[in-house]
């Protein structure tokens, strides 16, 4: 993901200035108490709570998608999108009994009881990002409460319209006492980076998340990191290339490709690349109408700064501009037009960097083998990898050698809406997932435990000394060889089935 918390990097390069790192002491603290208590462990609360999201959205969807169009404009159906942790608090709450329940498993004695405890990990940090302001909150923030932990949320201020109307929203429905809200930038991130933590959920971009990582490590505290990088997509010549152009279209172009899961470039067979940019410019053309300035259905980026950042890498290309490019951004406006550039140079700063903008490179290939090495060179393990093809054997090739966070096979963005499958990276695009159980998982110690009998076995596991000679030969074949040498085991075989057939002569045989 691109920058996500701009005032992060000022404390990676040591400007940011006088932090009181101690100033959030009490509010961790108060938390601290709070979860001791065990007010969170309980079930009860915990289903309240998640009703109580459901509710929040339920209520306020409306002033929620006003509040994305403010600081992300684009059409009222782009709300929709931050809506996911409604269908994910629905799932916690139906499956919250089972995923909590005590999991036995076996034990190595007759009358020991073992079985894993799920509990809370205790007080969450959770930093949310500005590209999807709500869903990016509420959606953790569920699986956070589903496992019963608190939390401390802090909102980007680069979305303020969304970050204010959270902070309102939560300390409306949710219970303050658990959940707290920080506003803020560079100091207030750092001081609360300063805190001890249970656990810290980062989404944003991968040299902010060294910050993050290097704060946790001062604690050991575990991190959950959503990250991004180049996520490619394989065109292959068996696929259906109108229905391609359209799912492309439709992952790369909402939210003006600022998205983690976004297509970042296109690796077509060489076959197929003039009627894919053919297809892919029809699809603009139809539906930014009668331009994408003038559409209200294309939304804006983020700030001025990251417009220029987008015009960079327009500007710096060796490749060739087929579709939007320089001439109509505007950065008051926070307009860059959908662009389409053919064949950049891997050098190019948009083939090294990930674009989280509307800007789509693509490139050409003659064989699989060569859009693989590409796509490794580009970004070995991005957050997301797209296949459109119709040929079983391609799909398994691309699949069994690449790495990827998440894949989807003849569509994008679409992996992410089944709550069944784990969202996450892998290497430089992140580590730990969530979605559905999986983030109930991440929020959750498993806690070994085993029950010993008393009443039958009064010594201990392991005997105590003196030890007598030929103790250890009797522990190694206990546990390592096995009484018996496989030569005897083989003698043992034979000697049992050569009794079976004589016990059946015996009993069959009079009989005959």
């Amino acid at each position: 993901m691109s920058d996500t918390n701009t005032g992060l990097m000022s404390v990676r390069d040591g400007s940011a200035g006088e932090v009181d790192v101690r100033q959030y002491d009490g509010l961790v603290g108060g938390l601290r108490e709070v979860f001791e208590s065990g007010k969170t462990k309980s079930i009860a609360w915990r289903l309240e709570q998640l009703e109580q999201i459901k509710k929040l959205i339920i209520e306020n969807h409306e002033a929620m998608t006003k509040a994305v169009g403010e600081d992300l404009g684009g059409p009222k159906l782009r709300g929709i999108a931050e809506f996911l942790a409604f269908e994910e608090a629905e799932i916690a709450i139906k499956n919250l009994n089972t995923w909590s329940a005590p999991e036995r498993v076996p034990s190595k004695t007759l009358l020991g009881k073992a079985y894993i405890r799920k509990e809370p990990k205790g007080i969450v940090l959770l930093i949310a990002p500005w590209n999807y302001p709500i869903q990016l909150m509420l959606t953790p923030l569920v699986s956070i409460i589903a496992a019963g932990n608190c939390a401390v949320i802090k909102p980007s201020e680069m979305a303020p319209a969304c970050g204010k109307l959270l902070e309102e929203l939560i300390n409306k429905y949710l219970d303050t006492s658990c959940i707290k809200v920080v506003q803020g930038a560079v100091p207030e991130t750092t001081a609360l980076l300063a805190q001890e933590w249970d656990h810290i959920f980062y989404t944003g971009n991968g040299a902010v998340a060294k910050v993050v990582m290097a704060a946790a490590a001062k604690n050991l505290t575990p991190v959950t990191l959503e990250l991004g990088g180049k996520s490619p997509v394989f065109v292959d010549k068996t696929a259906k290339l109108r229905t391609t152009a359209a799912r492309i279209a439709m992952g790369k172009w909402i939210n003006c490709g600022q998205t983690c899961i976004a297509p970042d470039y296109l690796l077509v067979h060489e076959s197929l690349v003039d009627d894919v940019v053919k297809e892919m410019k029809a699809k603009i053309e139809k539906s930014y109408k009668p331009s994408p300035a003038e559409s209200r259905d294309w939304g804006k980026i983020i700030n001025p700064r990251h417009v220029d950042r987008v015009e960079r890498l327009i500007k710096t290309t060796t490749g060739t501009v087929v579709m939007g490019g320089l001439e109509g951004i505007n950065r008051e406006q926070r307009f860059v037009p959908p662009t389409i550039i053919l064949n950049p140079g891997l050098d190019d700063a948009v083939m090294q960097e990930e674009i989280f903008g509307p800007v789509l490179p693509i490139l050409s290939y003659k064989t699989k083998e060569d859009a693989l090495a590409v796509s490794k060179k580009v970004c070995k393990k991005p957050l997301a990898l797209y296949v459109f093809s119709e040929d079983r054997a391609y799909i398994q090739y691309v699949l069994d050698n690449t790495q990827s966070g998440g894949v989807c096979v003849n569509s994008t963005l679409e992996q992410v809406s089944n709550n069944n499958l784990p969202f996450g990276g892998v290497g430089a695009s992140g580590m730990g997932s969530y979605h559905g159980v999986y983030g109930f998982k991440e929020f959750t110690h498993p806690r070994s435990t085993l029950e010993q009998d008393t009443m039958f076995r009064r010594g201990p596991g392991v005997p105590l000394p003196p030890y007598k000679e030929g103790l250890y030969d009797l522990a190694v074949k206990a546990t390592i060889t096995g009484f018996i040498t496989p030569r005897q085991k083989l003698a043992l075989k034979i000697f049992l089935a050569t009794a079976s057939v004589v016990t059946a002569v015996k009993i069959i045989g009079p009989k005959l």
